[in-house]
């Protein structure tokens, strides 16, 4: 008696489950937001809760992602965890896994984007930074709790970094970012390639949300004298030409 009524609890979660997973995703979106509003919006959804897709990702209405579908993975529900593989090919080219379970933080994993500076600053709500380039992310994993980072590894690149705020556009160069994650948190360890500025230095994000930065710039043979101005204008270098920014605080979670 027991095992049947264990089978028909079985099978009429599996019956649900499946009642849910093919139900058309903007219906489903419209009553969980309107139960729980909040910053985050999705536009133009179309497709089922299992295999969709919507036009936009907005978040306090500042576009994030533009058109991208998704596939979820039904086995993780059977243990209370949403998984998802996410897929875009709007301003920014972007592939990641998203999980979450209902409690701990959201990993995101094999994330791979690429696009101009512009529109990912864009997305970050940095778009009045005078930067242009592209940008390549390459990160095997990120783990987000309360809207900060708490694990990262792999890497960036900028490519024909350029800084927009003089008449003509100022060539800066190509960088890297390589990220990883040890006992005192994230550090990000900073290298300069090709072109007329050259940069070394790190950074870090230590559990408490605590940061620190240095960063070590001067200017190579090639250095138009704009960008010799610029640079003056963060101080006198040190005895080997090398300018300095040191910059550290705390990382308030953004709001709910």
């Amino acid at each position: 008696m027991i095992a049947r009524r264990w089978l028909i609890l079985l099978g009429t979660l599996a019956f649900l489950a499946t009642l849910v997973l093919h139900a058309p995703a903007a219906l489903v979106y419209g009553w969980t937001r309107g139960k729980a509003p909040g910053p985050t919006a999705v536009h133009g959804l179309h497709g089922t809760v299992a295999s969709g897709g919507f036009s936009a990702l907005t978040v306090n209405n500042r576009r994030v992602i533009g058109e991208a579908r998704w596939d979820l993975h039904p086995a993780w529900l059977a243990l209370l965890r949403l998984s998802a593989d996410i897929e875009s090919n709007g301003d920014t080219s972007l592939r990641v896994g998203v999980s979450r379970g209902i409690v701990g933080a959201t990993r995101l994993s094999d994330l791979v984007a690429s696009g101009s500076v512009k529109a990912l600053l864009g997305s970050l709500g940095q778009s009045a930074l005078p930067l242009e380039g592209q940008a390549r992310l390459d990160l095997p994993l990120l783990k987000i709790r309360d809207g900060l980072p708490t694990e990262a590894r792999g890497s960036a690149e900028l490519e024909n970094l350029s800084w927009t705020l003089s008449r003509e556009p100022l060539a800066l160069g190509s960088f890297t970012a390589d990220l990883s994650t040890g006992d005192a948190g994230i550090r990000v360890d900073l290298t300069s390639g090709a072109g007329p500025l050259e940069l070394t230095g790190n950074a870090t994000l230590a559990p408490d949300h605590a940061y620190d930065l240095h960063l070590q710039l001067r200017p190579r043979d090639q250095a138009a004298p704009q960008l010799l101005s610029l640079l003056r204008s963060l101080g006198a270098p040190d005895a080997q030409g090398w300018y300095h920014i040191r910059r550290n605080g705390s990382l308030a979670p953004p709001a709910a």
